[in-house]
């Protein structure tokens, strides 16, 4: 074999295995990075609302794309991007589109939650109707075999739950390996099952059943509320969606001329629910040049450990709409001097 050949075959063999490389990572890993950060005003447009603010509240959010050779490269070297296995991100056997239905479903819920907890808090009559139900069970769940899809949540632990988020923060508050009671109905038949859970992949720290779920609501809002989400999906703007809505038909304006970013679900009761990515949201909000970072409680430590050291940005958590508000107040009323530290 002459030289000339002998090269061309390690070539040959070098992109094989380059490519083989490629698509197993493709395959099996997803990269986690920091997302585009939005003003809430560009995306949220209220009936009679005014966008007159002089601060701004901002969306954060992650990116998530298959793995390469040059994002794993990047992964590695980068604090602020993750490796992870698509398996926690997307259940195995579930078809892509399956899952970006059910992402978009979720984000659905949580623009007309919002709409809803911020027209009811200004006095506003609303009418809000929804539907739990499991998407699937993941394949080494601990309800494998116990519950099944299309199966409707109707409470957990005997609280009822209304948006498929409730149920997600009830669960998240049992310590892994703790039962929980869940109340489903199925084919018309009211059934309680005692269910077993493991640690959320997101948050080893918090419980979970292993299974998806989404929720279908009817409503009746009194205003019009259009929110453009501009391809981010999930239920992790319900929180900044409420405080943006608040602010465009509230005289007072809740940024208090201050850059807020923030994250978090949000339950028709107003509670501000847990979220993923952290991480990323963190280094997003700091590239928007946000002075505060309003997070759920539930990921507050996490947060305020991953904060330090970036430069003034500060972390502030919230465990429901009231919560949010007071904060923002006093947010506004320190740099007006009229109060202390909080």
């Amino acid at each position: 074999m002459n030289k000339k050949r002998s090269a061309w075959l390690r070539v040959g063999v070098a992109l094989v295995i380059v490519g083989s490389l490629q698509g197993y990572l493709a395959r099996n890993y997803l990269i986690i990075g920091p997302g585009p950060v939005q003003k809430m005003e560009e995306m949220v447009t209220v009936e009679t609302g005014k966008k007159d603010a002089e601060g701004a509240f901002l969306l954060t959010a992650v990116t998530s794309a298959p793995a390469g050779i040059p994002s794993w490269i990047t992964a590695l070297v980068s604090p602020d991007v993750d490796i992870t296995r698509r398996g926690q991100e997307i259940p195995k056997g579930m078809d892509i589109d399956r899952y970006i239905s059910i992402m978009e479903s979720l984000m659905r819920e949580s623009q007309v939650v919002a709409g809803a907890v911020a027209l009811e808090r200004l006095g506003f009559p609303v009418k809000v109707e929804t539907v739990v139900r499991i998407e699937a069970v993941l394949a080494n769940s601990p309800a494998k075999g116990i519950l099944k899809q299309n199966d409707i949540i109707l409470a957990v632990d005997d609280r009822r739950v209304a948006t498929a988020d409730e149920a997600v923060k009830i669960i998240g508050q049992r310590a892994p390996g703790a039962e929980v009671l869940l109340i489903v109905a199925r084919q018309g038949k009211v059934k309680t099952f005692q269910v077993g859970t493991g640690p959320h992949p997101e948050d080893r720290a918090r419980a979970a059943v292993g299974i998806l779920v989404s929720s279908s609501l009817t409503y009746d809002l009194p205003l019009d509320i259009k929110i453009d989400s501009r391809n981010v999906k999930g239920s992790s703007a319900g929180l900044m969606f409420t405080l943006e809505i608040l602010n465009q038909l509230d005289p007072a304006d809740l940024t208090g001329g201050e850059v807020i970013a923030g994250t978090g679900t949000i339950g028709l009761d107003g509670t501000v629910g847990p979220i993923a990515g952290i991480k990323q949201k963190l280094a997003a909000a700091e590239r928007g040049g946000a002075a505060y970072f309003l997070v759920p409680m539930e990921n507050f430590e996490a947060a305020e450990k991953i904060a330090k050291g970036r430069n003034a940005l500060k972390v502030i958590g919230v465990s429901d709409i009231d919560n949010a508000i007071m904060v923002l107040d006093d947010i506004s009323r320190r740099n007006n001097g009229t109060s202390g530290e909080y």
